[in-house]
């Protein structure tokens, strides 16, 4: 991590990361589509609810940067974006809300495990609380959404199968996650020395 985060590198991931968290609160309620414990479904609703509109902390993000100005579309999502989304509303149309928690799982308290990038992309770019809300303000909340996510697995994945279906859901959105950030690196090469 010896290189300068530049500002089109760091628009470009936030930019994939409103194209995932756009569909997170839908692909959770889903879930209730397959059938479940009524403990669990008012969890995921109540879960759902609470995500929704989480995006556009991403766009104020992107408009503080001076990155993006209203009524601006923003670029497609690249293909592990795409892959993510589409793997999330296949478990919980095929699942339904036990596996799917395995991505609430790792990704309600990812933001440890993403704090070195971000606190480069912080001092490289001269960031500020105001252009950090998705990572800033969101982190805090996702603290207490990853203790009920937590209880949640230990309550209701009660089967091996389950229990199974939660940390594949978990490896595979992990695996895409990352997937989505060597997508954005990659689009941005290091200059030649």
């Amino acid at each position: 991590m010896g290189a300068p985060v530049s500002v089109d590198l760091y628009r470009d991931f936030l930019v994939q990361v409103y194209h995932y968290t756009r569909h997170n609160s839908m692909n959770q309620a889903v879930t209730a589509f397959v059938e479940a414990p009524e403990a669990l479904l008012k969890f995921v609703y109540r879960h759902a609810a609470e995500e929704l509109g989480h995006e556009r902390m991403v766009t104020h993000d992107l408009r503080a940067l001076g990155v993006l100005r209203d009524g601006e579309a923003l670029p497609p999502p690249n293909p592990a974006t795409e892959a993510l989304i589409g793997y999330l509303y296949y478990v919980s149309l095929r699942y339904g809300p036990v596996p799917r928690l395995g991505y609430s799982f790792w990704a309600e308290g990812s933001y440890a495990h993403f704090g070195e990038m971000l606190a480069k992309a912080k001092a490289d770019l001269s960031l500020e609380p105001k252009h950090m809300t998705f990572f800033g303000s969101h982190a805090l909340a996702d603290e207490d959404h990853m203790q009920q996510v937590t209880d949640a697995v230990a309550r209701f994945a009660e089967t091996p199968d389950q229990q199974q279906l939660v940390k594949t859901v978990a490896r595979t959105t992990l695996f895409l996650t990352g997937q989505i950030i060597e997508h954005v690196a990659l689009s941005h090469p290091l200059p030649s020395t």
